[in-house]
């Protein structure tokens, strides 16, 4: 009997202790469904403090396993596609007055199923430095830090601008269908525009392919909510506001020439099949060129009339002060003697008279017979380097993309063609003698070892085979060489060089790997050097060592690639090694034998001792030539420079460093590139739907860049001792933000126009003077001609310029429009969201009675501007 009772004991017992066990995980379950479901209050839902994950806290698995509801997976891609499919991100920006910046993101699970496995991390780019913590934010970059309400993600800077979030596995439960996770963090760099935020995020986990989160695909950046500063259309209507129509154009071509004389009211009627060109021995390929652009015939034998002639010969200008220039032009068109001829001592100068020509010849309409005015036209350029820098490291462009930006740069005579080519980002040249280049370097998808590619940055995908791989043959470079050579461009090359080596680092190392390779001939850091710094891009394993001698192994091999690849086409003379950001304390931490104190100087040093190259100058980065004490570097100690009468290109940006006097009167031969005008990866405005960096100023537009004074010194500039040093000017675009070549040509034009009629033209009358008068005048003309003849052409030549958005106000019951470029179309439609839009022909007899939405039109009527709500404000 007492056995029986002791078993009967131990049943009850056995299922008391059940009972109790499946309460508490009711009770827990129901507890957890509350709080991570239900809105906080406005206490609870503060932003945490900076919590570091130790390894522990990451390795130590959920002891919480939830079955019911939950997303049952038979694959680990089943869980990745489904995130990809379902996840919607929403990134808002909420400015204080301070430096940093609140940004929250929200995942939202707009799918069926909750979620409760924990193998899966997103990756996305940001530029700047993010971090959870309100009050203490600084340069730290973020390791393992948690993250959101309650801090059961991890955050991680991978590198560079790639930055990760995933569950915190002793923390994370579920993810429920519908429920939106917060993540107050904030940034060290105020984000002022939607375009500094990167699409195609992607997910993944250990054992699936990536996936990019259908929320966040493509160039829109619709997950990215407006914030800021957008300019209404009263505000564009205020700054358009003296911007008159003239109906047309009084100039002739841009950039503008020095003399023209309008010879008499006789002109020609230039019908391609009824004139010739006189064949000349002294500039075939100039005959053949223009030929070929005007559809003519040439003759072997002269004509009496109806020809163009092309003539060498010495010219004689007005002004004898300025220095002679082989790029020197005379171009005479004789409506009496119906007969063309460009005049001029080199082929340079007889191709800047045909880009003369041709402009002038353009026919708008597209149809019927070109008709000139009879005038003599004098020209010559004001600097000798007129250069244009694109950046295809950050963000590679195909070679068409080059072609048709070198058309351009012909057509208004820039001469010089500055090739960044390689990155923290990509390395974009083949190098037969060094394969890893590109098989690694010119490649970015998800690979955490970096074995195969380089991982994602500035919003690339995380396929080997989509956006961002890429790089040019030698066979590419080659046709980029000769397609620059024909049209009087010199393409410099440049390599970046000791900072900014990022990936031809990952690519050495992985040739490094290889068996039959030798280990240590391009070995140019390792782990002694130390990795105690970040870059400006956020990297702490960019920079080579100048003490080691593989350093200048690759330096010798890169350059003789290049120097070959130019030999028989056009002979480097000029070759670009970068030299620019590095920090201080990535050098202080390099082991050097010599114990050297100055490594940049070292670097420099044994650069140029390359006997090899003698027939090559050098350039780089101003940062290359300052001390510490920011006093340029004298060029005597640097050796085979000035005993082989080669010289140093210093090429100057950023202000702050007031160095663009001091290194001309040292010696330097200055580029002047100023980060606040001349570097057209700034947005336009200050609109925040504008696209552009903001690292250098808020907004560069086209007036400032036609109205700045290259030669123009500043307040602690010093005197200007030698302005013959200073001989060129240079635009650049780097590509960060920069993904296709629409984007690109946007951000490029019409800035580059006004930044060519600076660097070719003189306008000494308010340049001297600082006459504002004469220089509003010529602003007013510049950008009439712009509307009326340049930008048609560029239509023509399918260069998708940038559309500005209209000004727009009601006065006396009317509507008023404007733009920054007169004289361009524009429309407007009645807002009615969900509605399909009517646009009309704005006449200037409006009476509205109902919201409308404005845009303006290209002058070819196949494009428009970002659409505006007109101002309700002013209704």
């Amino acid at each position: 009997m007492s056995l029986k009772l002791t078993q009967f004991r131990n049943l009850v017992i056995g299922v008391f202790a059940i009972a109790i066990c499946l309460h508490f995980i009711s009770i827990s379950d129901i507890f957890h469904y509350h709080w991570t479901t239900q809105p906080k209050s406005a206490e609870t839902s503060q932003i945490p403090q900076r919590n570091d994950i130790t390894k522990r806290d990451i390795k130590q698995e959920s002891q919480v396993k939830q079955q019911n509801g939950t997303l049952n997976v038979s694959t680990d891609q089943e869980l990745i596609n489904y995130l990809a499919k379902y996840l919607d991100v929403i990134w808002t920006v909420k400015d204080d007055p301070h430096y940093n910046t609140e940004h929250i993101l929200f995942l939202k699970n707009t799918g069926p199923k909750r979620i409760s496995q924990t193998d899966w991390k997103i990756y996305f780019s940001q530029t700047s430095i993010l971090n959870p913590n309100l009050k203490n934010i600084n340069d730290s970059y973020p390791k393992n830090v948690a993250v959101g309400e309650d801090q059961n993600f991890i955050l991680t800077l991978v590198s560079g601008s790639l930055y990760c979030i995933y569950p915190r596995n002793s923390f994370f439960i579920f993810f429920e269908a519908g429920r939106k996770i917060k993540f107050p963090l904030r940034a060290t760099k105020l984000q002022r525009s939607r375009t500094n935020s990167f699409p195609n995020w992607y997910v993944v986990g250990s054992k699936s392919k990536p996936q990019i989160i259908e929320s966040t695909k493509g160039e829109n950046l619709n997950f990215v909510k407006p914030f800021g500063s957008q300019l209404t259309s009263k505000e564009r209507y205020t700054i358009n506001y003296n911007h008159t129509d003239l109906k047309g154009t009084h100039k002739y071509v841009v950039p503008s020439p020095e003399e023209i004389v309008v010879m008499s009211n006789k002109t020609i009627i230039l019908k391609p099949e009824e004139w010739t060109i006189q064949t000349s021995a002294e500039f075939p390929n100039e005959v053949m060129y223009l030929a070929d652009a005007l559809k003519v015939k040439v003759a072997t034998t002269p004509s009496l009339n109806k020809v163009i002639k092309l003539v060498k010969g010495k010219l004689i200008f007005k002004n004898t002060k300025s220095a002679e220039s082989d790029e020197a032009y005379e171009l005479k068109i004789d409506g009496i003697s119906t007969e063309i001829q460009i005049t001029a001592t080199t082929g340079h100068g007889v191709f800047n008279g045909v880009q003369t020509l041709l402009s002038m010849a353009d026919n708008i309409q597209g149809s019927g017979p070109i008709i000139l005015n009879s005038v003599t036209i004098k020209d010559r350029p004001r600097f000798k380097y007129r250069g244009v820098m694109l950046d295809v490291a950050r963000n590679f462009h195909p070679k068409e993309t080059i072609f048709k930006l070198l058309d351009v740069m012909a057509m208004y005579k820039l001469n010089k063609f500055h090739f960044h080519l390689s990155d923290d980002e990509g390395w974009r040249l083949e190098i037969p003698d060094i394969p890893e280049l590109t098989q690694l370097g010119s490649k970015r998808c998800h690979d955490e070892s970096e074995t195969l590619c380089l991982m994602p940055s500035f919003g690339s995908r995380p396929n080997i085979d989509d956006q961002g791989p890429g790089f040019y043959n030698i066979s590419d470079y080659r046709e980029i060489l000769k397609h620059a050579n024909q049209r009087h461009i010199q393409v410099i090359p440049e390599i970046d060089m000791p900072s900014h080596m990022r990936a031809a680092l990952k690519s050495i190392s992985l040739r490094a790997s290889h068996k039959g390779t030798p280990r240590d001939q391009y070995k140019m850091t390792d782990k002694t050097d130390g990795n105690n710094y970040r870059s400006a891009q956020g990297y702490n394993d960019n920079i080579a060592n100048p003490c080691r001698d593989g350093l200048y192994a690759f330096v010798d091999t890169v350059i003789r690639t290049v120097v070959e690849a130019h030999k028989d086409i056009q002979p480097l003379t000029l070759f670009h090694f970068g030299g620019d950001k590095i920090p201080k304390p990535a050098l202080q931490g390099m082991k050097c034998k010599d114990n050297k104190t100055d490594l940049m100087q070292l670097f420099i040093q044994r650069f140029f001792q390359k006997k090899q190259f003698t027939n090559v100058s050098f350039g780089a980065w101003e940062d290359s030539f300052l001390k510490p004490d920011k006093s340029p570097y004298a060029i005597e100690s640097m050796e085979n420079i000035a005993q082989e009468n080669r010289s140093v290109f210093a090429f100057v940006y950023q202000e702050e460093n007031k160095a663009l006097f001091k290194l001309a009167n040292s010696g330097y031969k200055v580029i002047n590139s100023p980060d606040s005008l001349y570097h057209f990866d700034h947005p336009y405005n200050k609109d925040t739907d504008e696209r552009g960096s903001k690292w250098a100023t808020e907004f560069i537009n086209t007036k400032m860049v036609f109205a700045f004074d290259p030669l123009q010194g500043k307040d602690g500039y010093g005197e200007l001792k030698k302005p013959e040093n200073i001989v060129g000017v240079q635009a650049h675009t780097w590509t960060g933000l920069v993904q296709t070549t629409d984007q690109l040509e946007y951000m490029m034009f019409p800035r580059l126009i006004a930044f060519a009629e600076r660097a070719w033209h003189h306008a000494a009358s308010w340049h001297e003077t600082n006459n504002v008068t004469d220089m509003e005048r010529d602003w007013i003309e510049f950008i009439n001609h712009l509307v009326y003849k340049e930008f048609p052409k560029l239509d023509k030549l399918n260069v998708h310029y940038r559309i500005p958005p209209p000004g727009a106000i009601i006065k006396d019951g009317k509507l008023h429009v404007n733009t920054y470029y007169p004289g361009m179309t524009i429309e407007y439609s009645v807002n009615n969201p969900g509605q399909t839009k009517q646009w009309y022909k704005v006449t200037g007899d409006e009476t509205l009675s109902e919201p409308i939405i404005l845009r303006t039109l290209s002058t070819d009527g196949k494009r428009h501007s970002k659409e505006i709500e007109l101002d309700r404000s002013i209704w």
